[in-house]
């Protein structure tokens, strides 16, 4: 049950040539990985952080040669990466490449998304609705693990309406500790009608490994 809070896509292993602009002249690096929002950029000497950066790139796939502008985001030294066993270098947030070579660069990781199943179903899993669970008390919360959860079923009062087939994500809060638990639902049936009697029947489904389920239900912190 991965977070829902972690919307943005995977990183996926991407070994491009990249040649960066600076005042000195372009300077060749390479990429480690990439996702629809970025590249990490190997460097044993990182750029500063904030700064823009514009570079070229060609895409394997098609021979494409991409301009791309970016900023650094987030950085690993060296001595930072000796210590954490990371790779040196520097993550650069893309933004503002126009729209053919935006969709082009989407393409892709697209693409790259298609070749490893784990990616693709993250991928898949950021792009589904959510809907909440809001438990008010903690004889609700009982109420929802031992009646709902046990069946897998949930009738869910909301004006927030999906098509019979959606996967969602069931965003279920915890009426003391504050925590959101994560579980992966299908809407079965929409019920129209008045304010009160909109909803959605959801099929619930659990992990194989309940540790969360048992932590959230205790109040205690879980991974998600």
């Amino acid at each position: 049950m991965a977070s829902a809070a972690n919307r943005r896509s995977p990183r996926i292993l991407a070994s491009l040539d990249v040649i960066v602009q600076t005042v000195d002249g372009d300077v060749p690096f390479q990429t480690q990985d990439a996702s629809y929002e970025g590249v990490f950029i190997v460097s044993r000497e990182p750029l500063p952080l904030r700064k823009l950066i514009r570079f070229r790139t060609r895409l394997p796939t098609t021979g494409e040669e991409l301009q791309m502008l970016g900023l650094v985001a987030h950085t690993v030294s060296a001595g930072d990466a000796y210590e954490s066993g990371k790779t040196p270098g520097m993550g650069i947030q893309l933004f503002s490449l126009g729209k053919d070579t935006a969709q082009r660069w989407r393409d892709f990781i697209d693409e790259a998304y298609e070749a490893n199943p784990e990616a693709r179903a993250q991928v898949e899993r950021s792009r589904r609705p959510a809907v909440r669970v809001r438990i008010p008390t903690p004889s609700v919360l009982q109420k929802f693990r031992e009646v709902d959860l046990a069946r897998g079923q949930l009738f869910l009062r909301t004006p927030d309406l999906h098509p019979a087939g959606t996967r969602v994500d069931c965003l279920v809060s915890h009426p003391t500790s504050g925590q959101t638990l994560t579980i992966d639902a299908r809407v079965d049936e929409v019920v129209d009608g008045s304010i009160r009697e909109r909803g959605l029947r959801l099929s619930l489904t659990l992990p194989h490994d309940t540790t969360d389920l048992d932590r959230f239900f205790a109040g205690q912190n879980t991974s998600n």
